[in-house]
């Protein structure tokens, strides 16, 4: 049975965002319509504590169409939530009542805590972040939720005063804007942080950014790097990239700004607000690195009504669920599914057993396993170079639970499983860091060799069994048939591994028949036990 579609619509205080999304079966969604339109109801907010007429009926038409196109696809739940603009205006409840009556839309009003606690089950979704210390960020036209979390425990909510909207009206005049403007501005976000305590022990290692803000910093740097179209989502900046944002901004004239690749014309009058009080945020907390998530509040709510129905329940991202995504992008390229779940799970077994011995990072496994299931995924457009391909699709793609640098990481990982060695006249890989690119090559180097052991793609190798010695690694292939083939062609990808690891490869074949009548004659030799 075909379930019908839900939505949800989040009214705040810059932009109204829509998403209509049909549930599958398994729990997971489709996207169907995904709308964003800037209404800027904060806009005045702050001297008048009164929605402005000309912000309502801009709020108005926006929310007419979306809900024509949310009739038209035969919506059957939806949830509509209003944030820090009518929050906090006087004539709130006139507004409500218009569109309840021009639009059939029920509005629910939520708190500053409500809404923070939604950002931070949206970003608790996004990724998977274990027990660290985080924190969360939604920097809105009106207000900025910050949350303060250890693990999946939320350690402190605070709703701010500090919206993008609200403080360019209130400090930044001048255009281009003078830098005692923004030092006032400064002082009053640090002042507003110090007042409310925002503060946890031991500190964020890492603040997660939900938001318009976010998302168009993260795509004005990208833009800055050469790297436009990259997705934004799971996008890192350091404290000193945000700052040499800022600094960018201010220099510029509103005009200049709206010229700047990457930048939306409609946001480019409160970015340098919106980046400023990420800015502080990450000063205060003393953090030095920004993730950003393209999953808003209207993402924890559609999680929420999912959640309503227990058969069709959306869960978190873990581990499980971020292989999961990477196994979705296959399908959606048509991978050969069988061949990349054998190669990944060859990869992972010769991972776990060398992990030890070899010092490889636990938390590079799922890096590993994506990569091995999409190495191939470039076949979708040409089997000729099909590894490049596959680099561009997948660093191009929306790998849920992966940030940005991780995703880039599987990418070239799947880009060199192949001959190729990585060169310096390669861009990806020349703006990689060092530690990352050793990464890469640790991984490659034993991807290249699971690769190889399914060479007839059919599955052949049911199980390795490695040892380690002094200058060398031993692999035992478990198969009920002959791997004159497969160990051919291992043999000839193993000489990454020979370099980086300074360990030569032995490969031999135990045929699976004999394994058996090896084990059926031990327990045949053994003594009966005793008798009850």
């Amino acid at each position: 049975m075909k379930l019908r579609p839900v939505a949800v619509i989040d009214i705040g205080s810059n932009t109204i965002l829509s998403l209509i999304v049909e549930i599958l079966p398994d729990g997971n969604y489709r996207v169907l319509d995904d709308e964003r339109e800037v209404a800027r109801l904060a806009s005045g907010l702050s001297r008048r504590r009164r929605l402005s007429r000309d912000a309502i009926q801009r709020a108005l038409g926006s929310l007419k169409r979306m809900a024509e196109i949310i009739r038209a696809r035969g919506v059957r739940k939806i949830a509509v939530v209003a944030t820090s603009a009518i929050r906090d205006a006087a004539n709130r409840q006139v507004f409500l009542d218009r569109v309840r009556a021009e639009t059939g839309l029920r509005v629910r009003v939520v708190s500053g805590v409500e809404e923070a606690r939604l950002a931070f089950e949206s970003a608790a979704r996004s990724f998977d972040l274990g027990g660290r210390s985080w924190a969360v960020a939604d920097v809105g036209g009106g207000s900025t939720e910050v949350i303060l979390a250890l693990g999946n425990h939320i350690r402190g909510v605070y709703s701010l005063t500090l919206g993008a909207v609200a403080l360019t009206e209130e400090f930044l005049q001048s255009d281009p804007v003078k830098g005692r403007e923004l030092k006032a501005l400064r002082r009053e976000i640090r002042g507003r942080l110090e007042a409310a305590e925002v503060d946890l022990e031991p500190g964020p290692q890492i603040l997660i950014t939900s938001g318009g803000t976010a998302t168009a910093a993260a795509q004005v740097t990208l833009a800055r790097q050469g790297l436009s179209g990259k997705p934004v989502h799971g996008f890192e900046m350091t404290q000193a990239e945000l700052l040499h944002l800022q600094q960018a901004l201010q220099r510029r004239s509103l005009r200049e700004r709206r010229q700047m690749p990457g930048l939306s014309p409609d946001r480019a009058d409160i970015l340098l607000a919106g980046v400023t009080i990420l800015y502080e945020i990450m000063d205060h907390l003393k953090v030095n690195t920004l993730r950003v998530s393209t999953r808003g509040i209207r993402h924890a709510l559609l999680n929420r009504l999912i959640a309503r129905k227990p058969a069709h329940v959306a869960v978190g991202f873990g581990k499980r669920s971020r292989l999961a995504a990477a196994q979705a992008l296959g399908r959606s390229l048509r991978f050969e599914q069988d061949h990349g779940e054998q190669v990944s799970r060859l990869t992972l077994s010769l991972f776990d057993q060398l992990q030890v011995p070899l010092g490889l990072d636990p938390g590079s496994r799922d890096l590993l396993a994506a990569a091995a299931l999409l190495h191939d995924v470039g076949y979708v457009v040409s089997y000729r170079q099909h590894h490049k391909h596959s680099y561009h699709l997948i660093s191009h793609a929306h790998l849920d639970g992966f940030t940005s640098r991780e995703r880039e990481i599987v990418a070239l990982v799947a880009r060199y499983h192949r001959r190729a060695s990585p060169r310096k006249k390669h861009p990806e890989w020349a703006a990689l860091p060092r530690h990352d690119r050793d990464l890469v090559l640790r991984l490659t180097a034993i991807l290249r060799i699971a690769d190889a052991l399914d060479r007839r793609h059919s599955r052949g190798v049911r199980e390795i069994r490695c040892r380690v010695e002094a200058s060398r690694v031993i692999l035992n292939l478990v198969a009920p048939r002959d791997l004159s083939v497969e160990i051919h062609g291992a043999v000839d990808k193993a000489g990454l591994f020979r370099k980086v690891f300074h360990l030569d490869v032995v490969f031999r074949s135990l045929r699976l028949a004999t394994q058996e009548k090896a084990a059926r004659a031990h327990r045949s030799a053994s003594p009966p036990g005793p008798k009850g």
